[in-house]
């Protein structure tokens, strides 16, 4: 099986097909026989260098390559030359894997954390709603998800003492503000938001008298067990493909 045979095969278990998808080639040659597949949810410098000399022939990546959405190369900005430059020294192929992995039914990488969190087993509904067995405050599931995904710091917002069970949960970046005013849950998980409109929308809720709570992730650490769920995808089309993912270390540091 080459690169651009298994692409279609992760693409097709979308019903959904996205327009002018980014789940492209971004490197290398899409006709690529394969034997070793290394997954990451970025494409990190170092992350590129561990998975060639693992020996990979494909890397699949969830995360842009080149920091723009349609990996665009601006001709004047030296990282993505240097980036590029590092890419083909390797000779892996690289594709993105985003937009088929979020339109499966239930989204891929929401289930892929889902199960790093150890709450497959609750009521998901495929999207975004999540109903938990057993209600839990805002500050107690914070602290699940630090110690489940090795996050150093989950952000908090709003009522986090007031038991929840109804949880919006958007990795990644989603339009948070839209799901809050549209959504009744009573907690919100995110991964990347844009804070005045998000995190105060939570903080007029709160002093408005409703009971309403919002947990930020981070991107990467919201999304990036997402990708050892497609792992396991692969080796369902093809057994026969040593598979591989890189994980992505946090992005922040802290002062403590």
């Amino acid at each position: 099986m080459n690169a651009a045979k298994l692409m279609e095969a992760l693409i097709n278990l979308s019903e959904e097909k996205t327009e002018n998808t980014v789940d492209t080639c971004k490197a290398g040659d899409p006709n690529r026989e394969l034997q070793k597949v290394a997954l990451c949810c970025t494409a990190t410098p170092d992350l590129i260098r561990k998975a060639h000399a693992w020996g990979a022939d494909l890397l699949i990546t969830h995360e842009p390559t080149y920091h723009d959405h349609y990996d665009h190369l601006f001709d004047d900005d030296p990282i993505a030359k240097e980036k590029k430059a590092l890419i083909e020294s390797t000779g892996m192929t690289i594709y993105r894997y985003h937009d088929h992995a979020h339109s499966n039914m239930p989204d891929s990488i929401a289930m892929g954390e889902l199960e790093e969190l150890g709450w497959e087993q609750e009521r998901y509904d495929g999207r975004f709603g999540l109903t938990l067995s057993q209600p839990k405050t805002a500050k107690q599931l914070a602290k699940e998800i630090e110690e489940k995904l090795g996050i150093a710091h989950v952000k908090m917002v709003g009522n986090l003492d007031f038991p929840v069970n109804k949880i919006c949960f958007c990795v990644g970046a989603w339009d948070m503000l839209h799901k809050m005013k549209t959504s009744d849950a009573d907690l919100f998980i995110s991964g990347e938001l844009s804070e005045w409109q998000a995190c105060e929308y939570i903080r007029d809720s709160v002093e408005l008298g409703h009971q309403k709570a919002l947990l930020v992730l981070g991107h990467i650490a919201s999304e990036k067990a997402g990708m050892k769920y497609v792992e396991k995808l692969i080796r369902k089309i093809n057994p026969d493909l040593e598979t591989k993912y890189f994980d992505c270390p946090e992005i922040f540091s802290y002062n403590r």
